[in-house]
This record gives C-alpha cells, structure tokens and sequence, in this order.
C-alpha cells in the first residue's frame, strides 16, 4: 500500500498505536547502574592486563634491540661493498668501564684497517644505546672459528661484504642480549658477513 493509500483516520490510528506503546518515549540513556557495570569491567580488564604488559615489555624490547643491531650490521655491510671500504661494529657491554659507553655500539669505517676508531674516520652509525630493560650482556668473537677469544668487541666487513680479518683470521662471533626477565637472545655473527637472531 502505497503513502497516498493511507487514509487519515489510518495515520492517527498508527501515532495513536506507537504512542501508546511507548516506542518513541523510552529513555536511550545509560541508567547508572549500567555505568557502573561497564566501568568496573574496564577496570578489570585493565588490571588483568596490566602485568601482562609488564612482562610483554622487556620482551619486545630485547627482539627490538636485536633486530635493530642486525639491520644496522647490514647497512654497514652495503657500505662497505658500495664504498669498498672496511666498516667495524664496536660493541660496549653492560660492564664496560667507561660507564657513558657501556650498553651500546658504534659502526664506523675503519680506513686503516686497524680495528681502531681513529680521528678523522667517517661514523656511519653513531652509538646507540640498548633500549630500556634490556642488557648488552657480552659481545665475543673468535678466530676463523677456532674458539680463541681475541682482544676485541668488535666485528666488520671488508670491501666484499664478507667478515672483516683481523690480520690474516676472520673475526666472527657471538652478541648476547638479556633483558630484564632474564630472557637471552644471540647474534652470531659469521665469517660470509651474514647475522642471525637465535634464541639460546
């Protein structure tokens, strides 16, 4: 039946109908008691979250950190090859004695191939400290996979891409991150200058 069929005493019946019922008076508010109920759910779930983040935190933070230090090991490693250069990773741990260094790492080319940052050689990433809860642990490399600690903690690329040497040796090896929770992650770092993220 079409606007025009309906009748006017067949409107007034239809107001008179949905009046009388009450469709367009009822209140679509929130009565208190339902504000209270939705509040204290989310409280609830807040406080039910809450040391889930807690402890989310330190591990997102330690897989961040870890990525973090590998793609920078391969944007070194781009330079190195682009500019045929030698790029250096130097690694501070947590227990380094210089306390505004330790925690973090620097990359730089090392012109002179000397395994020491020297005045004058160009920072292709300046220090970068670990991000909140998360530790440095240890940073230590060896030769040719022989399992002779060297003196440093520090690894790079030569002009190929593969593992710097440290005289005629690769130097390769393992960083350790902890955080907070006492979780560990590894970075090794091999002699083809390829990084991997495992977990201990």
């Amino acid at each position: 039946m079409s606007h025009q069929g309906i009748t006017k005493s067949m409107r007034g019946f239809i107001m008179k109908t949905v009046l009388k019922r009450g469709y367009l008076c009822r209140n679509l508010g929130f009565t208190t008691v339902e504000l209270m109920v939705t509040v204290g759910v989310v409280v609830a779930l807040a406080a039910v979250s809450l040391p889930i983040f807690h402890n989310f935190s330190p591990s997102y933070n330690a897989k961040h950190a870890a990525r973090n230090i590998v793609s920078q090991m391969q944007l070194a490693r781009v330079h190195a090859i682009r500019n045929r250069v030698t790029t250096v990773a130097v690694f501070y741990p947590k227990d380094f004695t210089v306390a505004d260094k330790a925690n973090s790492f620097l990359i730089y080319e090392d012109t002179n191939k000397d395994w020491v940052q020297d005045p004058g050689e160009t920072v292709i990433f300046s220090r970068t400290k670990m991000p909140a809860k998360v530790n440095l642990q240890s940073a230590t490399f060896t030769d040719n996979g022989s399992g002779e600690l060297t003196q440093t903690t520090s690894c790079g690329f030569d002009s190929q891409g593969v593992a710097a040497r440290n005289g005629a040796i690769y130097v390769m090896g393992d960083l350790k991150l902890q955080n907070d929770n006492g979780q560990e992650r590894t970075i090794t770092f091999h002699a083809s200058g390829k990084t991997r993220i495992s977990l201990p």
